[in-house]
């Protein structure tokens, strides 16, 4: 083997905007984590309503609303975590959406 013969490649571009898809991943997590919510929330709402008076149905509906508005606090938390934390490490955007552009 001659070392003159030797090319050194260089790697694949294909993890350049891993951060981006990072970002993107998160703010989709929490978009469906508050659909979510919100979901939980009308059905809540709407047990409630449907129950007739029935106290079984009424705390059934009662508890899915409590949890449903923990949840929601459980997500400000975390939201306000990530964006503290994002600040820390010196991104300016982490809940930027983007879509990448091809990589040629």
């Amino acid at each position: 083997m001659n070392p003159s013969n030797i090319t050194i490649t260089p790697p694949p571009q294909g993890y350049k905007d891993f951060g981006n898809f990072l970002s993107n991943l998160l703010t989709l997590a929490f978009i469906l984590a508050i659909i979510i919510v919100l979901f939980m929330l009308v059905w809540g709402a709407i047990q409630w309503i449907l129950s007739g008076g029935d106290k079984d149905a009424v705390k059934s509906a009662r508890e899915r609303i409590i949890h449903a508005l923990v949840g929601f606090a459980i997500l400000a938390v975390a939201f306000a975590i990530a964006k503290l934390a994002g600040t820390f490490l010196g991104f300016q955007d982490i809940f930027n959406f983007t879509i990448p552009s091809p990589s040629p």
